[in-house]
């Protein structure tokens, strides 16, 4: 029976896990420092939080000149305006200003602020971005950790390493080949309500699955609401207690679709279906005082 390597590190404000089932101890050490360096390396080029990220650069400089950026990041931000073209505007990675206002007035459930993705101005040629609007910021939270484990994907495909079993944050998973016993990956979601069981559990081979909610729980074990999933299209908190995972190919689109979804009803989530390949997704609602499941 083959041996297990487990190894973990600290990233984008959360604990990504690695389990490669092995033969190698040594492939799976240099894999391991591979996949940290690469998550590092993508955290400081996208995090808002960070100084001297690129992203606080854009958002620094980007109303008063435009800001010359590397390849990769015009596809990063022309990849996301196209997502919220596909979502009808449900993915929208200019909330920040919603969300610190929402931060600041507790009691307010709505606001006339509106999307800065129009102010967002892309040259191709001269690999520039500029914002038409001061109040502009892009903040790509709901799409980093999505765009980090893309990455580690194509490095674990480019591995000899036949299975792995990848949580970066309990929320974003990924998985190569089958488990050891030789039956797919399980993933299961979490009742809320009932603490200790699953609702739902996907079977994962070569895919990833992402899980957004709108609700966190308290240290009391009372569910509550975050103050950072605000709606883009109604510019509202969402009070319906849910959680949205998408199951993908790719980790990117599992993590923006789950986080987009959020924001969509069951009838724009049906028809936003429709026009993607290869994708399960599950909605799970509490607001009855149970778990209700509505796939699609």
């Amino acid at each position: 029976m083959s041996k297990v390597y487990y190894n973990s590190f600290f990233a984008m404000g959360t604990r990504l896990n690695v389990v490669f089932p092995y033969t190698d101890e040594e492939l799976c050490e240099r894999l391991f420092n591979m996949i940290e360096n690469e998550v590092h390396r993508v955290e400081l080029k996208l995090s808002y939080f960070i100084p001297e990220s690129f992203v606080s650069r854009i958002n620094n400089e980007a109303f008063k000149s435009s800001v010359m950026v590397d390849l990769e990041m015009l596809e990063i931000i022309k990849l996301c305006l196209n997502y919220n073209r596909l979502t009808l505007g449900a993915f929208d990675i200019t909330m920040r200003r919603l969300v610190d206002f929402f931060k600041q007035n507790p009691e307010a459930t709505e606001t006339d602020l509106t999307s800065c993705m129009q102010y967002i101005q892309l040259d191709d040629e001269e690999k520039s971005i500029r914002f038409t609007d001061e109040q502009t910021k892009i903040d790509l939270g709901g799409f980093g950790k999505g765009y980090a484990l893309e990455k580690v994907q194509r490095l674990v495909n480019d591995s000899p390493i036949e299975s792995a079993f990848i949580s970066f944050g309990e929320s974003s998973i990924l998985a190569k080949g089958k488990h050891p016993s030789g039956k797919t990956w399980q993933v299961g979601l979490n009742d809320y309500i009932n603490s200790g069981q699953s609702v739902y559990s996907f079977e994962l081979e070569n895919g990833s699955v992402s899980t957004s909610s709108n609700y966190f729980l308290d240290d009391s074990g009372q569910l509550q609401f975050k103050a950072n999933v605000i709606n883009p299209i109604t510019r509202n908190i969402n009070k319906e207690i849910e959680t949205v995972s998408v199951q993908s190919k790719s980790p990117l689109e599992a993590e923006i679709l789950s986080t987009a979804m959020l924001s969509l009803n069951d009838e724009k989530t049906a028809a936003l279906k429709e026009k993607l390949n290869e994708v399960e997704i599950v909605k799970i609602r509490y607001n009855s005082g149970e778990a209700s499941i509505t796939k699609f």
